[in-house]
């Protein structure tokens, strides 16, 4: 029941159309928008790589300003007189350190906050007052960083310990030289403010990006989430972006699914500038892309379609025609004819319609006519039944005679005449056992014998297996009539017939054999040429004689019942001659169950 509803949802020849090309145009389009977006995704993941790239770079380079504006300052800072005499072992009034505070202040730089200035002395020289702890110092951060440098200033991202804020903060530190003299250097501190990235900042041009800048720790110094939203270290969604998407994924980084990262690390400051851009912005492109993919098999789509329909009414209009003119054909619409004028071959399909409907009408007629000869033959059968019971009783009459006047030849001959004209008619029917048939051909030559006493003798042998198998009728008779007109025509007395039914080899049958004069050559090859010449030839092939059906009559009659399943052949001996027929088996089992 479902699936001839589902046959129903797709019956059609429109429908199945659409259908076909709903499904080729979502192949092609399957194809094609999986070989673009692979060829998209590389080549955009390429493309924004390189561009990203470039803003890295362009926030690298801003930095790197910084680093330089920070070093030129410290340089300036370091040759200054007072600071260095504070690296030598002369007095340092109150005056020199007024002096040196002011020349730090000089530069008036936006992102410096405070200085520290330790003297090869262990002294403090700074604007605020500033405690510090000298045996602990060398093992802080600060102290640490400076290394083996000689006189390179180097900047960090530490917690402010020293002046006090207790904040993570910029520093930048140098060792402080006496240029004149070898001395024990000192050191400068610098803590710097958030302007100091003011450069980094306007280096920013796509608002859409993540931007971080981390020092050797993995420290966010500087974040810029998208949309100008700023870095907040104590929001987890913040911190997920950071560890999760960037840093976890980075090395991973390989397609569009994972966003773009650019990173870029400073060996000289250990600080490393990450551009990240998230997947939703990298994707924006291709996205776009496969909406105008989409649109394209949209609009692709709804013109085919458009078009099928269009195309299909035009095309299967004059097919529905011709399916509702079948459809609803009968008997009253046999004048009905199509018209069609397509220029297709639709039209040979309309004429071969008009032709087919003109060969039902005749046949109907022809039909017709039949039954009305058939029923007409049929009353004429009933009629003629009548006959034969009027015959059997004369005969029976004739008999009785015959009986009371002693008249023993007379008895015979209307007795085997009864029987010989009982089996022939049967009532009609086609067929009978095989019992029957010899005892019609018996009767038969009963009879014979009367007319001729001496001129021979006849003798009867069967199979018990076969003698209720049903066969053809009257299909030996005319063969032992043939044994007494011309095998035994130049004899007068001891002729011999013999006649048997036996099953060989799958098949059902009969010899009837004589030992009169021999067939002669020529007529032996006419005859058994009658089982491979056609119907048509049959009547012609040898001359017809008078008396019984005739071997040309058999013959036909065999091969319309039993088709090719039959044999039917002459063999010519050394005193006589013998006729063979051979019916298969399954033939005789297909008449039956037709029978049944």
């Amino acid at each position: 029941m479902k699936k001839r509803k589902h046959r129903k949802i797709f019956y059609g020849i429109q429908r199945k159309i659409i259908l076909f090309i709903t499904l080729l145009l979502s192949i092609l389009f399957l194809v094609t928008y999986l070989g673009i977006n692979q060829v998209v995704k590389t080549n955009t993941y390429e493309s924004l790589s390189e561009q990203y790239a470039y803003l890295n770079e362009k926030m690298v380079t801003a930095f790197e300003k910084i680093e330089e504006s920070v070093d030129s300052l410290t340089a300036d800072y370091i040759l200054n007189d007072y600071v260095q005499k504070s690296l030598t072992n002369q007095t340092f009034t109150a005056s020199d350190l007024e002096m040196m505070k002011r020349g730090l202040a000089f530069y008036s730089k936006s992102f410096l906050d405070y200085y520290l200035v330790i003297d090869n002395k262990g002294n403090l020289y700074s604007q605020r007052n500033v405690s510090l702890d000298m045996d602990t110092f060398p093992k802080s951060v600060l102290y640490k960083s400076l290394g083996q440098e000689y006189s390179r200033t180097k900047i960090l991202w530490t917690r402010d310990v020293i002046f006090g804020t207790n904040e993570m903060s910029f520093f930048a530190v140098r060792y402080i030289h006496e240029m004149n003299s070898v001395h024990e250097p000192g050191i400068l501190i610098l803590k710097l403010n958030d302007s100091l990235l003011d450069g980094v900042r306007e280096s920013i041009e796509n608002d859409r990006l993540v931007y971080f800048i981390l020092d050797r720790n993995q420290e966010v110094c500087f974040g810029r989430l998208p949309d100008g939203k700023a870095w907040d270290p104590d929001e987890e969604s913040a911190r997920n972006i950071l560890w999760n998407e960037i840093l976890a994924e980075g090395e991973k980084q390989k397609s569009l699914d994972q966003g773009i990262l650019s990173s870029r690390y400073d060996e000289n400051t250990g600080f490393t500038i990450i551009t990240y851009a998230p997947k939703e912005v990298a994707n924006e492109v291709v996205w776009k892309i496969q909406f105008v993919l989409a649109s394209i098999f949209l609009v692709t789509y709804s013109l085919a379609v458009a078009g099928v329909v269009i195309f299909a009414r035009r095309f299967t209009r004059p097919i529905k025609y011709i399916s509702d003119t079948m459809g609803s054909f009968d008997e009253s619409r046999l004048d009905y004819r199509i018209h069609l004028d397509t220029n297709t071959e639709l039209d040979n399909i309309g004429l071969a319609y008009n032709n087919m409907v003109d060969e039902v009408k005749d046949l109907m007629e022809d039909v017709k006519k039949k039954e009305r000869e058939l029923r007409e033959s049929e009353i004429h059968s009933l009629m003629y039944q009548i006959r034969p019971h009027f015959l059997y009783n004369t005969l029976d009459t004739i008999y009785m005679l015959a009986r009371i006047q002693k008249e023993e030849t007379i008895m015979r001959m209307i007795q085997s005449l009864s029987r010989f004209l009982r089996i022939n008619l049967s009532n009609g029917k086609e067929e009978i056992e095989v019992k029957k048939e010899l005892e019609h051909v018996s009767s038969y030559l009963e009879i014979q014998k009367i007319r001729n006493a001496e001129l021979f003798t006849y003798e009867i042998e069967k199979e018990e297996a076969i003698e209720d198998w049903p066969v053809m009728k009257m299909i030996l008779q005319p063969l032992a009539e043939n044994c007494i007109k011309y095998g035994f025509q130049d004899i007068f007395e001891g002729g011999r017939i013999r006649i048997r039914a036996f099953r060989e080899e799958g098949c059902l049958c009969f010899s009837v054999e004589n030992n009169g004069e021999p067939i002669s050559e020529e007529a032996l090859e006419k005859l058994n040429c009658l089982e491979h010449i056609s119907m048509e030839e049959i009547d012609g092939a040898i001359q017809k004689r008078q008396g019984g059906f005739g071997v040309c009559n058999v013959v036909k009659r065999l091969r319309m019942r039993y088709g090719d399943g039959t044999r039917f052949y002459y063999v010519r001996k050394e005193s006589g001659t013998e006729c063979v027929i051979k019916i298969a088996e399954d033939r005789i089992q297909s008449g039956r169950e037709e029978k049944a």
